[in-house]
């Protein structure tokens, strides 16, 4: 694609989405649990004459303290789920202060991260610049794609097309790459297209695992293989190959001819939005490699742990498939049958377990082949923004009535997600990236969700899927308490997914929202009727109890990984929405 890249507006536009993104947190995480939030306009508005002459709904914010300030915009709706179309600029007053000022981005963040410095201490030093490079690469992005206008109309494009990332984060596009690597060459974005590095191995160490598949099929899925039967090629993510290369552990066996650098020799691959797993087009399966990377909150590696709870998650659904249990009947998932690394024989733990770790590859399967790569788009993509920050979704559906084209997605995918927890105790994750939408010229016929790595059961009744024998870190990894797993569950579900659905189909119509919401309690009755057991915390969500939000800005204000992420409670959204403009 040859684009004149417009960064002036692109910088601006890169501004305004990074501003919404750390709004949600502050409105999500804070604001919303906390009661520090009126849609009125605040008692003393000098400054925001700009603002009075504009349609929308006050939104006023209020931190309380010596250290607090008060934030003033406006939005298109109450949102009781924190999911707003912003109208203006935020104008912030610090507390003592008496004249409101417009914030940019970053402005915003300081004045945030201050207020939070003084009521919790320290914070984590690396925040700021982690946004500032975030903010920085989103407008990189959207000046590389400033005149794409289509939504997008196949899997790889909705891959491609996040450009603003997670739309509850404070630093979504912010990846540490080694300064030497022209990133660029690595992100879907760009509409990155490269050779995997190889690197080949002898035959002793190598160990391939798999549910049912042929070891050679397997073989021959993971790397060109060459001709020499005692040596097996892997493929190695570009950056993570540099990455391995520079670690001693690696280097002697690379100078001793142990190891071989076979260099980006490998498939032609596009990286897809988690930008360790790489889509090769008609290749049976997704390749799901190591990136010793941090991307946004966490260092993309395939923990050796993570790597044989694949194969056991697989193992699980295929058994849960085969009760032919009526509230799965419409379930999909893309199988992860098969993992493979290599580890000198000659190393204690602690270097096999390293090596394990670098070489480690999961294969997933590509749904496109059987479905068709222009049947498929990954809800992220589906539900994101364009270059002007409107939703996509519109483009896609046409014509078709948004209330019964909603109704339809949410009978693909809310039953098979609850019917797992309520009925079997397994916790999955359907947040946007982790689901595929399966469609007929635009009508929802299936959601697919992939990514077994987030998958669990719950102590109390999932647990029982579990085989003898397994690892005790892998038996640990793969258990939550039941409080935990529906936290999970219920956000990846109703603030993660559904919200943000609704936000982008009634986007220019903020009355449709509170329908789509009607949409989605009906729907919970029905499904709550059809599961024919227990569902205490169903029972809840629907008699307008709250539902659980991740702490996305909480945990990386404390420097923590996302597994320590804590919840909070959001009013439901059966509050009535009120639309505004």
């Amino acid at each position: 694609m040859n684009v004149r890249p417009n960064t002036g507006s692109s910088r601006a536009v890169s501004d305004r989405a990074s501003t919404h993104a750390l709004l949600n947190c502050l409105i999500k995480e804070y604001a919303l649990p906390n009661g520090w939030i009126a849609y009125r306009w605040p008692a003393d508005s000098r400054g925001l004459g700009e603002l009075r002459g504009q349609q929308g709904q006050p939104l006023d914010l209020h931190w309380p303290g010596e250290h607090g300030f008060d934030c003033c915009l406006l939005v298109d709706r109450r949102a009781y789920l924190g999911q707003h179309r912003y109208l203006s600029d935020p104008y912030v007053r610090l507390s003592g202060v008496h004249e409101w000022r417009a914030c940019s981005f970053l402005q915003l963040a300081e004045v945030l991260i201050a207020a939070v410095a003084a009521d919790d201490g320290e914070v984590n030093a690396e925040l700021f610049e982690q946004m500032r490079q975030s903010e920085r690469g989103i407008a990189e992005m959207l000046a590389a794609n400033a005149a794409v206008q289509d939504a997008p109309r196949d899997y790889l494009a909705s891959e491609q097309r996040l450009w603003f990332g997670h739309p509850t984060h404070p630093a979504p596009k912010a990846r540490q790459w080694p300064d030497s690597m022209n990133s660029r060459r690595y992100s879907p974005e760009f509409q990155a297209l490269t050779p995997l590095h190889q690197f080949s191995f002898p035959r002793e160490g190598f160990e391939c695992r798999t549910n049912g598949l042929a070891t050679a099929d397997v073989e021959a899925a993971v790397g060109r293989q060459g001709v020499e039967a005692d040596r097996v090629v892997l493929s190695m993510h570009p950056v993570q190959a540099a990455l391995f290369k520079q670690d001693p552990r690696a280097t002697r066996l690379l100078a001793d001819g142990t190891c071989r650098d076979l260099g980006e020799s490998g498939f032609s691959a596009a990286p897809t939005a988690s930008l360790r797993t790489w889509y090769v087009k008609d290749h049976p399966y997704f390749i799901k490699g190591s990136l010793n990377v941090r991307i946004t909150n966490c260092v993309r590696k395939n923990a050796w742990y993570e790597i044989e709870s694949a194969l056991v998650i697989d193992r699980l659904f295929q058994r849960l498939k085969a009760q032919r249990d009526h509230t799965l009947a419409s379930m999909q998932l893309a199988r992860e049958p098969a993992s493979v690394h290599w580890a000198p024989l000659s190393g204690d733990d602690e270097e096999r377990r390293w090596f394990t770790e670098q070489t480690g590859i999961v294969l997933r399967e590509n749904f496109c082949v059987d479905e068709g790569e222009s049947r498929c788009l990954m809800a992220g993509g589906l539900f994101g923004r364009d270059v002007d920050l409107s939703p996509w979704v519109g483009r896609v559906i046409g014509d078709r009535d948004p209330v019964a084209w909603f109704e339809a997605y949410l009978e693909a995918l809310v039953m098979p997600v609850l019917s797992l927890f309520f009925r079997h105790g397994v916790v999955l994750e359907p947040h946007l990236q982790n689901c595929v939408l399966i469609h007929d010229h635009g009508w929802p016929r299936a959601v697919l969700i992939r990514d077994f790595e987030g998958t669990k059961v719950t102590a109390e009744h999932g647990a029982r899927w579990l085989e003898e024998g397994l690892a005790p870190r892998v038996r640990e990894s793969l258990i939550y308490p039941r409080a935990q797993g529906w936290c999970r569950v219920a956000y990846c579900l109703f603030v993660n997914h559904l919200a943000e659905a609704i936000l982008a189909l009634s986007w220019h119509r903020p009355a449709l929202g509170e329908r789509l919401w009607l949409s989605v309690h009906a729907h919970l009755v029905s499904v709550r009727r059809r599961l024919g057991v227990s569902t205490p915390e169903l029972d809840a969500v629907i008699a307008g109890g709250a539902i659980p939000c991740k702490t996305n800005l909480k945990v990386r204000l404390m420097g923590a990984s996302d597994r320590q992420s804590l919840y909070v409670q959001l009013p439901s959204p059966w509050r009535r929405e009120v639309a505004c403009a």
